[in-house]
């Protein structure tokens, strides 16, 4: 009797069962590792649309007030995150910055970020309840 090289159903069902398993444990972990991804790049869009006020302001040759709504609007904040502004954000016509802040809060965590004044920049840190 001639035998035909394969594998038999009880071979293949171990492997479904392997790669099954193999899936189930990587796929919350990449899901998790999507999700920091995603906060990453939307504090890095964040800090980037407050940089750029200070020359809107200029060229707009306009006095420019951006409070917590309009910031949602511009940068819309990932699920889980609150964006919390103390007082609008003032830029005058010369491009110069009246400094304020912003509260990042994200669970039990909170993240201040801080404009400095004149300059526009933006400092992040005093992040507490980690």
């Amino acid at each position: 009797m001639r035998r035909v090289a394969g594998f038999t159903l009880l071979e293949l069902l171990v492997v479904l069962l392997l790669l099954g398993l193999a899936a189930g444990m990587v796929a919350p972990n990449a899901s998790r590792w999507l999700d920091a991804a995603q906060e990453r790049g939307w504090r890095a869009d964040l800090k980037a649309y407050l940089e750029t006020l200070p020359l809107r302001a200029f060229r707009s040759g306009e006095v420019l007030s951006i409070d917590a709504a309009q910031l949602r609007k511009a940068v819309p904040e990932p699920v889980g995150i609150q964006l919390r502004v103390d007082k609008p954000l003032r830029y005058g016509a010369s491009g110069m910055a009246v400094g304020g802040a912003i509260e990042l809060r994200q669970g039990a965590s909170r993240e201040i970020w801080r404009i400095r004044p004149i300059s526009g920049e933006v400092d992040i840190g005093d992040v507490r309840g980690r």
